[in-house]
Formats: C-alpha cells, sequence, structure tokens
C-alpha cells in the first residue's frame, strides 16, 4: 500500500512516503509563512520524485496537532480533502504521538519517549509515550500545561525520568539548561551522552512506515470525523472571550472508501 503522511503542524514540516512498511521519499521543509502555497506542490513533487501517481494512494495520514493554528487546519484540510477525493484510507494522530513514534524510531534501544513543544503562554504541550506493538501508546495523555507541572507529571509517572527521549521545541523549557538544569538530573556521575533534542524529529517517514505495516494497527477515520486536535484556544478567542474549537462530529457515518466510484 502507497502511504503519504504529512506533518505541517509547526515550522518544521514534514512529509513522506511509503511502499507498505519502505520508505520511499522523506522532505524536510521548514517554512517561515503559510503552508498554503506550499504544500500541494510538495505532495506532487514527492509523488513524481518515485515516479508516482496520487491516484495510487492507499492512505493518508496526518498530524491533527496540537501546534499552529493554521498549520494544523491547512494540513487537516488537505488531507481530508485527497482521502474523500481519492478515497482512501485517512489516519490521523496527535503530533505528539507523531513525534514519539518517529524519536523511539530513531532510538531502538528506548521505551519511553516524551515529545515537547513549546505552546507558548508559558506552557508547553507535552505527552509521555511507550513503545507498543511497533508504534507508540499513551502513558499520559498529550495536554498543554506549565513545564513546571508537567515535569511534576513525569516524575510521579516514571521511575526514572531520565529514561525517555525527549524532543522538540519545548525541551528546554520541560527540562531546563545549565545553571537552570532540572535538580533531577544533575548529579549523574561521569558525563554520558543524553536523549535530547530540540529538533522536530522525522514525524512524517515514521508515520508513513507505520501506516504501511502489518505489525501496527492505526485507526482509519472518516473525513467527515476529522477535526483538529488544538488541544486550548487560540489567542484570538482568549481576547474575544469566544470558544471556536470545532466540536467532535457524529461517527455515524459511512467509511468512504470507494464512494468516488461507486460502481
Amino acid at each position: 500500500m502507497l502511504s503519504l503522511a504529512l506533518d505541517t503542524a509547526t515550522t518544521w514540516g514534514r512529509f513522506a512516503l511509503a511502499d507498505d512498511d519502505r520508505l520511499l521519499e522523506y522532505r524536510p521543509l521548514n517554512v517561515s509563512g503559510s503552508y498554503a502555497d506550499a504544500l500541494l506542490p510538495m505532495i506532487q513533487e514527492i509523488l513524481a520524485s518515485v515516479g508516482r501517481k496520487k491516484e495510487e494512494l492507499g492512505a493518508v495520514g496526518i498530524t491533527s496537532g496540537p501546534g499552529s493554528f493554521t498549520g494544523v487546519r491547512i494540513g487537516v484540510a488537505t488531507a481530508k480533502g485527497l482521502a474523500w477525493a481519492l478515497g482512501c484510507d485517512l489516519v490521523s494522530v496527535t503530533t505528539l504521538e507523531a513525534m514519539a513514534g518517529a524519536m523511539l524510531a530513531e532510538h531502538p534501544d528506548a521505551n519511553l519517549a516524551v515529545p515537547v513543544l513549546d505552546a507558548r503562554r508559558r506552557e508547553v504541550f507535552a505527552a509521555v509515550f511507550e513503545r507498543h506493538n511497533g508504534w507508540v501508546r499513551p502513558l499520559a495523555e498529550p495536554a498543554a500545561d506549565t513545564p513546571d507541572h508537567w515535569w511534576a507529571r513525569i516524575r510521579e509517572l516514571l521511575d526514572d525520568v531520565d529514561a525517555p527521549v525527549y524532543a522538540g521545541d519545548g525541551t528546554n523549557l520541560l527540562l531546563g539548561q545549565g545553571d537552570d538544569l532540572r535538580p533531577e538530573l544533575l548529579g549523574r556521575g561521569r558525563p554520558v551522552l543524553r536523549r535530547w533534542s530540540a529538533a522536530h524529529p522525522a514525524t512524517a517517514s515514521a508515520l508513513a512506515v507505520a501506516m504501511g505495516s502489518a505489525e501496527v494497527d492505526l485507526p482509519r477515520i472518516h473525513p467527515f470525523s476529522l477535526v483538529p486536535q488544538y488541544l486550548r484556544v487560540s489567542d484570538a478567542e482568549v481576547k474575544g472571550r469566544v470558544d471556536l474549537t470545532p466540536k467532535v462530529p457524529s461517527t455515524e457515518v459511512d467509511f468512504h472508501k470507494g464512494q468516488k466510484d461507486p460502481t
């Protein structure tokens, strides 16, 4: 099965194509503006680079947030439109889940991952995941909270706070750095290379491969049922004292696969 995965939730765009569990193409694309003009050309470019067409896609995967409100909306809308038009499967995971999958793929010796994104407003988006059946499952669900509150949750949940892989642009906010490093991370004896990174991992490649793997069972979702996972309201909504977060639509919709050609 040909699988296309998209991550536009942050300025560090990640795009990948896999045939079953074999990665065909991976493209990072850092954007300073909007994905509106770059996303569809990038998809066409990835497909063309390996001599494939969008009509061959068996599944489209998307990171549905949290992250940039605009980036999440553009990615989710594009993935929904492609899946509906092509009649192919649609897979949606949170940005943090895709990050965790990529982090553990990069560190096969690790079993725990803590992806962290800077959520502004002195908060981070974070979660705790463990390796499970070729992919990941949450031990602490994605949420927005202060770095101190998240660190307290991690300490309560894990016996060894140095065991997980930490990654994402909120890592330094969570763990501290230099003189402000968390006390629990000090005094570990001789220096060792820790599995911490402020970089955004290769989310799309991990998701594309997982979508085509016989070992991994990622749930499919109807395009009409997919809504962004913002985890909190936007600054504009706070200032206007309104909540425009999409409500979860009815799950009582027929599966769309093949509806483009009912015969």
